[in-house]
């Protein structure tokens, strides 16, 4: 009798370690689900932002400048969101785990880099700089790197 009594002891412990693990391990997954949803809202945020600042700028070199300080603002922001989202640690749990985390801080990084060249030209387009068409270049190059990190991130998320 005193037998059935430990083995039925022993396997409610069991279970119960079983159910504690699992929940454990069931929470993390669901912890790094929501850090990379986080980050996909906070790149979407950025996105719009920057490219809410950029369509003045670029698409006219006239008056624009003085009225994009709101949109810069909320860049700067958005900015500072997505560098935020993208510094947040995942579980080895997550396939790819440490190639992600790799990829979102430089897609924060290059969006950092693409706010500060669409400031220069900013600057140059009010104090009428000839060095607009390089600028423009090298915002292009930096939007590129930056949507091409994304669609890698992308990638390794499915």
């Amino acid at each position: 009798m005193d037998i059935n009594k430990i083995s039925k002891a022993i396997l409610v412990i069991a279970l119960i370690g079983a159910a504690a693990v699992f929940s454990f391990f069931y929470r993390m997954g669901q912890n790094d689900a929501k850090k990379l949803a986080d980050f996909l809202i906070a790149y979407d945020k950025f996105d719009k932002a920057i490219t809410d600042f950029s369509i003045p700028l670029l698409a006219s070199n006239s008056e624009a400048p003085l009225a994009a300080d709101d949109l810069e603002r909320n860049a700067d922001e958005a900015l500072a969101e997505l560098n935020i989202k993208a510094s947040a640690r995942i579980s080895s749990l997550t396939k790819h785990d440490g190639e992600i985390m790799r990829i979102t801080r430089e897609i924060a990084d290059l969006g950092g880099k693409e706010l500060d060249t669409l400031k220069l030209f900013k600057g140059a387009v009010a104090n009428k700089n000839a060095d607009l068409e390089m600028l423009a270049k090298e915002l292009t190059d930096i939007t590129n790197k930056r949507q091409a990190k994304y669609a890698l991130f992308r990638s390794l998320e499915d």
